[in-house]
């Protein structure tokens, strides 16, 4: 059928050369073109019989293809659409190896990286992640799991960070950095505002509770340089307005448990906080009176020891370090840094 049709159309068109071959009348002429679209018909059934299932439909679409080709390129078209379906079409794919370029998908940088509850790395992997891995996307998400730290011990890793040759490593920890600045500082701003409006009965808390704050942006770190150095000098400052009021009475322990102003802090604790922000800025014999008002106040001489050999190793009296550290029996610091130090000193 599909042969009998494509040497059909042939022999139409070939009949369709000889009539316009014959002369210049307008018989000639009309005779040609009649069997030039005879044949155009012909084929265009032949061909598309030839081609496969997927290119046959739609019926009418495919066949008028066919149909304007082989009518508007007389012989060509013929010969030219039996080469491509007969050759192209019908003939399998090229699939030779090396035709074949592999690309590698490159990382996009702006896709947010999965965020788990629980961080997958200890503190000690992500300081090395972000010191050593090659890839940008692991060095962000370290950088996002310090959000389960302290800003005291994320500080190394967004220090770190903040050098990191990738914007989005960089930006992320700046960003991580001053929103813990920006948070502690916007209370400190607001409670410092309300002051001079809060009754004198409440002012001691009001006090308190600044210092502690501006005490907590020099111990996590947030504050450098001559910041640190405002900060320190802002807490001591609001320290001593509390310290030079008379201790206030004592409450019940249920008042303190429902909150009393300044978070029910005692005087000891006030005392203790004073000789951490003195011994910060290296007032060492003022931090030592501070201390002893602290003991006196009722504060455990365990929480007093680890300052008194602060102090003794800052004066280089290195006997009297060993001593305050020998005396500590605080179990809950197995694993802390101080308990490491505690155990160099004394099996040194």
């Amino acid at each position: 059928m599909k042969r009998a049709l494509i040497a059909a159309g042939l022999a139409l068109e070939g009949l369709a050369l000889v009539a316009l071959g014959q002369g210049e009348g307008g018989a000639f002429v009309a005779a040609a073109v009649l069997l030039h679209t005879a044949s155009s018909y012909t084929l265009a059934r032949g061909y598309w019989l030839l081609l496969p299932r997927r290119y046959r439909l739609p019926v009418r679409g495919a066949m008028g293809l066919l149909f304007a080709l082989l009518w508007m390129l007389p012989v060509l078209g013929a010969l030219g659409l039996l080469w491509s379906v007969l050759d192209a079409l019908r003939r399998p794919l090229d699939r030779d190896a090396r035709s074949a370029k592999i690309i590698i998908r490159p990382e996009l940088p702006f896709s947010p990286p999965a965020v788990l509850p629980i961080p997958p790395y200890s503190q000690g992997a992500l300081r090395q992640i972000v010191h050593f891995a090659g890839r940008p996307l692991k060095r962000l998400k370290a950088v996002m799991a310090t959000r389960h730290m302290l800003p005291r011990e994320a500080m190394p890793i967004w220090s770190k960070a903040m050098r990191d040759p990738v914007d989005d490593v960089r930006l992320l920890a700046y960003a991580m950095r001053d929103g813990n600045e920006k948070r502690l500082t916007q209370q400190i701003l607001d409670l410092a505002d309300t002051l001079p409006g809060v009754p004198l009965r409440r002012q001691r808390g009001c006090h308190e509770t600044i210092a502690a704050l501006c005490w907590e942006l020099v111990y996590q770190r947030l504050a450098q340089g001559a910041l640190r150095a405002h900060w320190l000098r802002t807490a001591r400052r609001h320290l001593e307005r509390v310290l030079e009021q008379p201790a206030p009475v004592s409450a019940p322990s249920s008042a303190v448990a429902a909150g009393s102003p300044g978070g029910g802090r005692s005087l000891g604790d006030d005392w203790l906080l004073y000789a951490r922000i003195l011994l910060d800025s290296d007032d060492r014999a003022a931090a030592r009176a501070a201390l002893a008002h602290a003991r006196s106040a009722g504060i455990d001489e365990q929480k007093i020891l680890p300052w008194l050999a602060e102090i003794a190793f800052r004066e280089r009296d290195f006997a009297q370090t060993r001593r305050h550290l020998a005396a500590l029996a605080r179990p809950g610091a197995r694993g802390g840094a101080l308990a490491r130090v505690q155990r160099w000193w004394t099996h040194a």
